[in-house]
């Protein structure tokens, strides 16, 4: 009896094991034979602009469809009020009379009481009188601390005017562009949003997938996105979220895949379909090249150990990776690229450009004739100024910082007309690109190398010349070299 039920339960292990297996092997062919769904294209951020105060739009300074950066200014309010509470508060907080008649008064009253405490001494005077004096020396000092806190309450409440007057200047968030406009000059703004703002680097791909497909999908997978016409190419994206909760009333799971989108060469709001590719298989299934034998070349990874380099140019692949914002991003393609490569190399190029104009009043002899002039363009009506008090413009006269050069230039039109010269001076801003050129082994393709690039959203590849890469007179030590020193 016992040995029937050991049999029993064997053969019933056994289908369980067979039915795990088929289900396995089903999914697996799902992910495959996966065909291409419908997708849509949606910025990555979209937002309403608002202001934390009520007041009149005075300017937009940035136009719909115009690319803007984080920081940017895109609305002035009416500020005016404003404005003259900071002038009011800056005279406050620059005052020192106060200060200056406590010190006097004080050392007048300290010099005082020394001079009756000798006579105390001598006896000439009476101890009450000496009393007095002391009292009126304590007092002087008081009224000098006093002055000096007053002073210190003028400062903060000049802070405190500068911040609210900055709060009727409106700056973007992130860097986009502008959808629209909600309000022209010259209407009020009463909790109802500004402008609309977009980020469409990256841009993210909704997929709506079914959920017979649900587990052969996860993060990081890749994926090849086609919009709709007229944009007519294919696109690599990666998978970044996957609902863990599917529509019971449709039969589907939503996915979202990250979609880099630096030259904003690809608008949102289209339609796409997506196919999404199996993952890679082990590395012994995707090797292709023919066998080397040993006495001729050096396996791969002897090839590395050594720091060998490799003598076949006919076998030599080089590519190029880049542009790469930072050097860290490229820290992370050469982590992902050991074993992958013999050599490496990182460029640096540095190239300046112009990050915004500021209008500047002619330079004036002394810090007194600046505020002169200051007085003058309140009287005709221009408020939008700063006194530079230190750096490389001291004394001159701020008349607004643009990033368009056309707005700059209207602005200056502006002040010509009103009687008022300025000079236009761009402030340029240094940026630094890196490159990295690739040697790889005769084994990798151009597309592992993509993939190894799209670890941090880069699918800029371009060829280089093999011989840039393995100068090593030009191009220092080399990844083989590294990877022998720390094995040796």
């Amino acid at each position: 009896m016992s040995i029937r039920m050991s049999k029993a339960k064997h053969r019933a292990a056994l289908a369980q094991v067979a039915l795990l297996a088929a289900c396995l092997h089903s999914s697996a062919a799902l992910a495959e034979d996966l065909d291409e769904l419908d997708c849509v294209i949606e910025p990555h951020v979209v937002i309403d602009l608002s202001s934390r105060v009520d007041g009149i739009v005075e300017t937009m300074e940035v136009e719909r469809g115009e690319l803007i950066e984080k920081g940017q200014v895109l609305v002035r309010l009416e500020s005016s009020v404003e404005r003259a509470a900071v002038a009011q508060a800056q005279v406050r907080a620059e005052a020192m009379a106060e200060i200056l008649a406590s010190d006097v008064s004080a050392e007048f009253a300290q010099r005082r009481n020394d001079r009756i405490q000798e006579l105390h001494d001598s006896q000439a005077v009476s101890t009450d009188q000496l009393d007095e004096i002391k009292t009126q020396y304590e007092l002087s000092r008081l009224q000098r601390k006093r002055a000096k806190e007053n002073q210190l309450i003028a400062r903060l409440e000049l802070r405190q005017a500068r911040e609210i007057l900055n709060r009727h200047t409106l700056r973007s968030p992130i860097r986009g562009i502008v959808v629209q406009h909600y309000l022209a000059p010259g209407e009020a703004v009463e909790e109802q949003p500004i402008m609309r703002l977009a980020q469409i680097d990256p841009l993210r791909v909704e997929v709506i997938v079914p959920v017979s497909a649900f587990g052969t999908i996860h993060v990081g997978q890749r994926a090849i996105m086609r919009p709709e016409s007229p944009m007519d190419r294919e696109y690599a994206a990666t998978v970044t979220i996957v609902d863990g909760v599917a529509d019971a009333s449709s039969g589907t799971f939503r996915v979202r895949l990250g979609l880099p989108n630096k030259d904003y060469s690809l608008p949102s709001g289209l339609r796409c379909r997506v196919k999404f590719l199996p993952d890679d298989p082990p590395p012994e299934e995707t090797i292709v090249a023919t066998p080397v034998p040993q006495e001729e070349a050096p396996a791969p990874y002897e090839m590395i150990k050594t720091g060998a380099a490799l003598t076949d140019s006919a076998n030599r692949s080089c590519q190029t990776i880049g542009p790469i914002t930072d050097a860290s991003e490229a820290d992370q393609i050469m982590t992902t690229l050991t074993g992958q490569a013999t050599q490496l190399r990182l460029r640096e190029e540095r190239r300046s450009s112009v990050e915004s104009y500021l209008l500047l009043a002619p330079p004036q002899p002394t810090l007194e004739d600046s505020r002169a002039l200051t007085e003058k363009m309140q009287a005709a009506g221009f408020n939008d100024f700063y006194i530079f008090w230190r750096g490389p413009h001291k004394g001159r006269i701020s008349l607004g910082v643009h990033r368009v050069k056309a707005y700059a230039e209207e602005r200056q039109v502006h002040l010509h007309e009103l009687g008022f010269e300025s000079e236009l001076v761009p402030r340029m801003e240094s940026r630094s690109s890196f490159w990295l050129d690739v040697e790889l082994l005769p084994r990798i393709t151009a597309l592992d190398l993509a993939a190894a690039a799209e670890v941090i959203g880069k699918t800029d590849l371009a060829a280089s010349q093999c011989e840039v890469v393995v100068n090593r007179e030009q191009s220092g030590p080399t990844l083989a070299g590294a990877l022998s020193s720390a094995l040796n």
